[in-house]
C-alpha cells in the first residue's frame, strides 16, 4: 500500500501571510493530481513541501509505504523524483554524465540500460553527449525529467514541466507519466495547462494567498 497524505498543511513565509493553509489530501498508488491556480496561489510551494524541499509552517505530510511512514525530507533521495524550473543543472556535464552522477549520489546501482531507455523516450539520443550549456531550454527540461525518473521514484513531482517543451516533448512526458502511474507510482503536477490536467484523475484548485 502506498499513499501520500497531508493534514492541516500550511506554509507562511511571512508571519500572517499564508501561501497555503489547512490543506488535507490523500493520494494512493496510481493517482495523478493536477495542482492548479493563479500565479501566487502556492503551486510551486506545495510541490516543494510534498517532496521535502521546504518545511511546513503548520500541519503534517507523510509518505506511507507498506505501513511505514516517512517524512518527505527523509525519503527525498530515494522515493521522490522532482522536475521543475527551480532545479539547476551543471552546465559542464553532459546529460549522460548527469544521469550517472545522480545514480552515484543516491547510492544506487548504475543501470546504463535504464538511462538509455529514458534518453530514447525523451528524445535526448542526439544530445546525450553534449554539454548542458549548449542545449536548448527544452532539451534541458527533458534532462530534468530523465533525472526525476531515473531512480524509479514512488512519487513524481512536476512543476510546469511542459512549459518549455514542443509537441513531441509533451507527448513523451505524457507517456512517461502514464507509465509511472500504471506501475503504481503517484504523480503531482503543478500546472495551468489543459493537456497536463488531462493526464490527471484529480484536480486541486488553489485560491490566492490568504491574510491572517
Amino acid at each position: 500500500m502506498i499513499a501520500l497524505e497531508t493534514h492541516g498543511l500550511g506554509k507562511a513565509y511571512v508571519p500572517g501571510v499564508w501561501v497555503l493553509r489547512d490543506l488535507t489530501l490523500r493520494l494512493e498508488a496510481g493517482a495523478a493530481l493536477a495542482v492548479m491556480g493563479p500565479n501566487g496561489a502556492g503551486k510551486t510551494t506545495l510541490v516543494k513541501l510534498l517532496c521535502g524541499l521546504t518545511e511546513p509552517t503548520a500541519g503534517n505530510i507523510w509518505l506511507d509505504i507498506d505501513g511505514q511512514r516517512h517524512s518527505p525530507r527523509e525519503c527525498l533521495w530515494w522515493a521522490m523524483g522532482v522536475a521543475g524550473p527551480f532545479l539547476q543543472l551543471y552546465d559542464e556535464f553532459t546529460p549522460w554524465e548527469l544521469l550517472s552522477l545522480s545514480t552515484r549520489l543516491r547510492d544506487k546501482r548504475w543501470e546504463p540500460r535504464r538511462a538509455q531507455w529514458l534518453i530514447e523516450q525523451l528524445g535526448l539520443h542526439t544530445t546525450a553527449s553534449q554539454r548542458i550549456a549548449v542545449l536548448s531550454s527544452g532539451m534541458q527540461q527533458r534532462v530534468r525529467i530523465a533525472l526525476a525518473l531515473l531512480h524509479e521514484p514512488v512519487v513524481l513531482v512536476l512543476d510546469e514541466v511542459t512549459a518549455m517543451l514542443d509537441a513531441a516533448g509533451i507527448a513523451a512526458v505524457e507517456k512517461l507519466v502514464r507509465w509511472h502511474c500504471e506501475r503504481g507510482g503517484i504523480v503531482v503536477a503543478a500546472t495551468n495547462t489543459g493537456h497536463e490536467r488531462r493526464w490527471c484523475q484529480h484536480t486541486l484548485e488553489l485560491p490566492v494567498r490568504q491574510l491572517a
